[in-house]
């Protein structure tokens, strides 16, 4: 058989179609099949079997697939960034539970280890607001139980936990999301009632487990034994101000710590460390395994210089004086003028601190804040007054110091000193003593126990024949006394007082410097200002030969178990300004203030103290126009021979300093010295 044409090894020929729609199968010029192109479906010819695919459709598929991948990336960032830590403490919230041990605070103690600030507990609920729940309705469900268990309702919850953060928070200009995203994802626990009753709180730690971000917390509070007794100088505990979490990261927002006095000076060894413990817990809230634990670590206790038996004669003795007096305000120190250490320190009136460490209220605070007697103020450390008379034994420690007086200088007091202006003779200011017929002839010795203003108006600005200190001498021995400068004394809120020259003066209004103003602060008026604790400290150097020493209120430092861990110690600021043969002189002569007839303190107090004591009495002007009373000033040190308490009592606008603050004074050595065991135990 032949065949017309020669077939192709492979399939038909490309002229002929057997059958519609099937491959036409194409050649080269040779005649040859092009065959690898028929038997591959992907060939670019092979295409145009198969149906076209619409390139839209994969567009759209496309674009829904990134759509999701992009809708499915900015909730992942949601969730692990920007809510991340809300949703970890959500999480972890669900089936761990985090509870701070608080840290008992340090005891405070008195020098005969009497207690004089202890702890107490309180019940607080907080609440977390990153545990709570998002939804709004679940989270009022529960607001609503914690209401019904504290006695409040369940708004009054919603507002301590989130509203008040809110409303705060919009206050500031924060945007109305940005707010109440901020408040309800902190992850710190926030106040929601403390100062809770035992019965309440044991009744809410039952439903904790069904609250979701509520705790029952017991806090440490301070218990302050004697009330007001040492309120100024003790001060008081509250809860951590904005201020103190910057200062302190440490601290939580529910935290107490030192806002005032030895509570404030010596917070870093009073507050100890907190104790934390984690617990893994079921579905229903119980405890199941506890993960972690650290103890909490107790503070450091503290034992002061104060002698509390003393601090109470010493305040009783000024009381009574206020009391005659009409006095609204008083105070007074004792220290050891061997040591510096402060043995009593009487501000009045008082308050109670037991008020602020259990929280106290707007009107009570207010009414302290505004009340004229200042009972939240330590005068005896922060008051700067004049302090009158006092000064003399200091001027006259100069003037014997410089020459510029000897222990046989004598100035006849006549009552006054009259001074004529340097411009025109004619004029002349006079300057008057306390004794309106004078006091005659007096020298260092006399003119200290009489307290002759002219003979001290000589030492200080000189007159007739006597040249006198002037103003520099006079300032540069009152500040080697310790006067305008803060003595340093452990306690905060401390004054430096003021001794006036001529530059200060024309600083502060714009005056020159006169021979008067001399005068003035060379016995203890014009604007020379003192504290009474300075007074002390200066007083101290008389006593002790000539040492002026830095005052302290902290004794020893121990730990729990009443281990000493620092104790303090005695610091000499400044020594050998006065020579021990004019240092003693002005103390023969503060004695004679007692024990002589003349003395301006005599003689009831040298017969009811059963040692000998010497002493100055001081009367401060407070008021040109004479409206106001003078304060009243006495500084003493005792035994004379071998002192071991010097003390400085003001009785402010009450009167003489003879005739108010030196009785206070007597009263207090008198109970001092004849306690068993000694005046300073």
């Amino acid at each position: 058989m032949s065949r017309k044409a020669k077939e192709p090894i492979f399939g038909f020929g490309g002229e002929q179609s057997p059958h519609k729609g099937d491959p036409v199968i194409k050649r080269d010029q040779g005649g040859n099949e092009r065959w690898i192109e028929a038997i591959l479906p992907a060939d670019a010819e092979a295409g145009v079997i198969e149906t076209p695919t619409s390139r839209r459709r994969l567009i759209i598929i496309v674009g829904a697939v990134f759509l999701v991948m992009a809708v499915l990336a900015i909730q992942m960032f949601r969730l692990q960034i920007i809510d991340g830590d809300r949703n970890l403490g959500l999480a972890d919230g669900n089936r761990l539970r985090q509870k701070v041990t608080r840290a008992p605070r340090g005891v405070i103690y008195d020098r005969n280890k009497v207690t004089l600030a202890q702890n107490l507990a309180s019940f607080d609920v907080t609440v977390i607001p990153s545990l709570l729940p998002r939804d709004i309705n679940h989270r009022r469900q529960i607001y609503a139980t914690v209401g019904a268990s504290l006695g409040v309702s369940g708004q009054e919850i919603e507002q301590r936990v989130e509203r008040s953060c809110i409303d705060q928070a919009l206050k500031a200009g924060t945007p109305q999301f940005r707010a109440e995203f901020d408040c309800l994802a902190a992850t710190q626990p926030r106040l929601v009632a403390d100062n809770v009753p035992r019965e309440t709180a044991l009744d809410f730690d039952q439903l904790s487990a069904t609250t979701p971000g509520f705790s029952l917390d017991v806090n440490p509070i301070r218990d302050y034994r004697d009330q007001t007794l040492l309120s100024a100088i003790l001060g008081y505990t509250g809860r951590v101000s904005e201020q103190d979490l910057i200062r302190n990261p440490d601290y939580a927002p529910t935290d107490y710590a030192g806002k005032l006095g030895v509570e404030l000076q010596y917070e870093k060894e009073l507050r100890g460390q907190n104790g934390r413990e984690q617990t893994e817990v079921d579905a229903s809230g119980r405890p199941i395994k506890l993960l972690s634990s650290q103890p909490s670590v107790p503070g450091s206790n503290l034992v002061l210089t104060i002698d509390t038996e003393l601090q109470q004669q010493m305040t009783e003795a000024i009381k009574k004086q206020m009391q005659a007096s009409g006095s609204p305000r008083a105070s007074g120190i004792a220290l050891n003028p061997k040591t510096g250490e402060i043995l009593a320190a009487v501000n009045l009136p008082s308050y109670d601190n037991n008020l602020f460490a259990k929280g106290i209220g707007q009107s009570d605070y207010s009414r302290l804040l505004n009340d004229s007697a200042q009972p939240l103020f330590n005068k005896a450390m922060g008051g700067a007054y004049p302090v009158g008379s006092i000064i003399k034994p200091l001027i006259g420690s100069a003037g014997l110091q410089e020459g510029v007086i000897s222990p046989s200088t004598t100035v006849n007091d006549t009552g006054s000193l009259e001074v004529p202006n340097r411009y025109d003779p004619n004029t002349k200011y006079t300057f008057r003593s306390y004794e309106e017929g004078g006091l005659g002839v007096v020298n260092i010795s006399r003119a200290i126990a009489v307290s002759s203003n002219v003979f001290f108006y000589t030492v200080g600005g000189g007159f007739g024949n006597i040249a006198g200190l002037g103003v520099d001498r006079l300032t540069a021995y009152y500040n080697k006394f310790g006067l305008g400068a803060k003595t340093g004394v452990d306690l905060p809120g401390e004054t430096a007082g003021l001794v006036p020259t001529p530059a200060s003066k024309k600083k502060a209004s714009g005056e020159g410097w006169y021979l008067g103003d001399t005068y003035n602060i060379s016995v203890g008026q014009g604007d020379l200002r003192a504290s009474p604790l300075q007074m002390a400290v200066a007083t101290a150097a008389v006593a002790n030969g000539g040492n002026v020493l830095k005052p302290h209120i902290l004794k020893e430092v121990q730990d729990a178990g009443g281990r000493t861990i620092r104790a303090s110690s005695t610091e000499v600021v400044r020594q050998n300004f006065i020579s021990p043969a004019n240092i003693q002189l002005i103390r023969q002569a503060m004695r004679k203030v007692v024990s002589e007839s003349y003395g301006t303190a005599c003689c009831q107090m040298e017969r009811e103290v059963p040692v000998p004591v010497a002493g100055k009495t001081g009367t401060a002007e407070t008021d040109p126009n004479g409206k106001r009373k003078p304060h009243a000033w006495f500084t003493a040190f005792a035994p004379y021979d071998d002192p071991q308490i010097v003390t400085v009592i003001l009785v402010e606008n009450s009167g003489e300093g003879a005739q108010y603050a030196a009785p206070a004074t007597r009263e207090t050595l008198a109970w001092c010295f004849k306690r068993p065991g000694g005046c300073v135990k």
